[in-house]
């Protein structure tokens, strides 16, 4: 009877980490790129390039500030465009909900966007970019 406790605490010791390291590894997301958007101005773009890699999912985080984004293109390497339903009110410290692009992995160029200050203050707010 021990050593088959013995058997199933050494499978389990060898396997669970190997499921914790792949959870890990999906939820990993690579900052693209971060733009200081002025209050002023109500577009801006985030360029990222080829040499970051292939993504299949993006998603925003914005911190200093609460802005409403109104429009996003993405222009991929191949200068194909998807322009995602995305309206959301971001308030400070928080972050958009996953996009999905269309098709496979792909290389992003850059990423435009349209937004409006939620704030009278003026200032600035920092959206960051991030794809898996």
């Amino acid at each position: 009877m021990y050593r088959s406790l013995g058997a199933v605490f050494l499978t389990l010791s060898l396997v669970l980490p190997g499921v914790a390291s792949g959870a890990q590894k999906r939820d990993d997301w690579e900052l693209l790129g971060r733009r200081e958007v002025d209050f002023k101005v109500d577009r801006d773009r985030i360029d990222v390039g080829r040499s970051e890699g292939r993504f299949r999912q993006l998603r925003f985080t914005v911190k200093g500030g609460d802005i409403e984004m109104r429009d996003m293109v993405v222009t991929f390497g191949d200068g194909t465009t998807f322009s995602p339903n995305l309206r959301h009110h971001f308030d400070e410290k928080s972050s958009s909900r996953v996009i999905d692009l269309p098709g496979n992995r792909r290389v992003i160029k850059r990423v435009d966007f349209v937004y409006r200050s939620m704030s009278r203050r003026g200032g600035k707010a920092t959206v960051s970019l991030y794809g898996r």
